[in-house]
């Protein structure tokens, strides 16, 4: 019996506004908590960031520290842990849930909210793991090396616009949900999508040998590789002139 896309639409929407309704209700008792971490004389960096529910935000800005890091929780086994050390000249930074806690696919009535402040320094490859919630993964001027995202359930927001001086290759295990990717229309990208049930949005890219790609990709001297192993739920890939571009 064929799969009826409608229905497994408004089946997915409902799980994803539960699940959104859930992490984002404000309870009582919230503790707030932030974390500085300086990157110690590393050359490049490797972030992990391992989040089992709830919201999370992720920018880069231009400051000294590697890390500048708020959190909201309500509950103790909801608090991050955040390690740092050097292994030769790179840097390993690590922000995650406690491995020992126990963590519930549903937040209920109490929060988790993580602000997390990359420095742009340093060359980077940075590694996601979403469980449930709210991602908004500004990526803006970061110097990426590799970006591998888990999605998880729930609604992930990522801008990779640029400026770029170099490529690199995004990875995105699609999850169960909706992810929009706003990506650059100065340097080339092309986007291979594979398998999953849900729906693809291009604008800005035409589709060629079975990949997304814009109009610079095969022209620029730097392009952008990502690579989608897509679940359930949609994708929305918008390929837009970058902030600093406009003119």
């Amino acid at each position: 019996m064929p799969l009826n896309k409608n229905k497994i639409g408004i089946a997915i929407a409902i799980a994803v506004l539960a699940v959104l309704a859930a992490a984002c209700e404000a309870p009582r008792n919230t503790r707030r908590e932030t974390r500085t971490v300086d990157p110690g004389g590393a050359a490049r960096v490797e972030a992990r960031i391992n989040m089992g529910a709830g919201e999370l935000r992720i920018r880069g800005a231009g400051q000294t520290a590697l890390l500048d890091a708020s959190f909201e929780f309500s509950r103790e086994r909801y608090r991050p842990e955040v390690e740092y050390r050097l292994l030769g000249d790179k840097g390993v930074l690590d922000v995650r849930h406690a491995r020992h806690r126990n963590f519930h696919f549903g937040l209920g009535t109490n929060r988790n909210r993580w602000d997390l402040v990359l420095g742009n320094a340093l060359p980077l490859d940075l590694n996601i793991d979403l469980g449930a919630g709210r991602s908004d993964l500004d990526l803006q001027g970061l110097k990426l090396q590799r970006v591998e995202i888990d999605m998880g359930v729930g609604e992930m927001n990522l801008d990779l616009r640029g400026p770029h001086d170099a490529g690199f290759l995004v990875r995105i295990d699609g999850g169960v949900g909706s992810g929009d990717l706003r990506l650059p229309a100065e340097v080339g990208v092309r986007v291979k999508v594979d398998g999953g049930l849900g729906s693809v949005d291009a604008h800005g890219l035409t589709k060629q040998h079975g990949a997304y790609v814009n109009e610079a990709y095969g022209k620029s001297a730097v392009s952008i590789e990502v690579e989608i192993d897509a679940g359930i739920g949609s994708i929305d890939l918008r390929c837009e002139p970058s902030p600093q571009m406009n003119i």
